[in-house]
């Protein structure tokens, strides 16, 4: 039985690491960054991760394949026991066609995280947000940086240029985790929601029962 990938998406700061870290702590599915490709392909060239250095890196393993981070990510997923994996990372149509082709489209589904400027753009002053980044140093770097809303809206930008909303726009499910002010409700719900989600979709590829843990 193939694999199924679970496509987690969505602009900076919507949610999909923070929710994607509980579920797999909960179910213990994988979860697997295409940046961590990304870094280490900047690292094997022997270079310090600066942004200019990253994006000589990327444009250069591109011209061989756009997806070729993609492509590392399922060599990788393939040396995984689990049935089930989350991806994040996805950022352009081809690069999800890669999962399709690799994995059939009926076994990857793309979950996208969806919440506004202003909640994500607030996120980066939360404290549990700063304690989260401040265990990776390069994420609490990134934060700061992101603190200055230009910044933020540059990231947004880059993201959009790389093909991210066309990603969201073809999800198969949407993970609204907008803060409590709309639509009442909190990260408990939303988690809550994606769990139940998931054990739908993917529970049975699993040995045994599955629960969803109380909240």
């Amino acid at each position: 039985m193939k694999k199924i990938i679970l496509v987690c998406t969505g602009m900076p700061v919507s949610g999909k690491t923070s929710h994607t870290d509980l579920i797999e702590k909960r179910l213990g599915i994988p979860y697997v960054e295409t940046g961590h490709f990304v870094y280490k392909a900047v690292e094997e060239a022997n270079l310090p991760p600066t942004p200019e250095n990253i994006k000589s890196v990327v444009a250069q393993h591109k011209k061989s394949s756009d997806a070729y981070f993609t492509e590392k990510a399922i060599e990788h997923m393939e040396q995984l026991e689990s049935p089930v994996v989350f991806i994040t990372g996805i950022k352009a149509i081809s690069e999800l066609e890669t999962l399709h082709k690799h994995y059939g489209r009926e076994n990857v589904i793309t979950f996208a995280f969806h919440a506004s400027v202003n909640t994500r753009y607030n996120r980066l002053f939360k404290e549990d947000r700063v304690s989260a980044s401040e265990e990776r140093g390069d994420k609490r770097t990134e934060d700061i940086a992101l603190q200055d809303f230009s910044n933020f809206k540059a990231r947004d930008d880059k993201e959009l240029g790389y093909g991210t909303g066309d990603v969201i726009a073809s999800a198969d499910y949407i993970v609204n985790t907008e803060d409590k002010i709309w639509p009442y409700h909190d990260m408990s719900f939303s988690t809550r929601e994606f769990e139940e989600i998931v054990i739908r979709l993917a529970g049975h590829a699993f040995e045994g029962p599955i629960y969803i843990e109380n909240s």
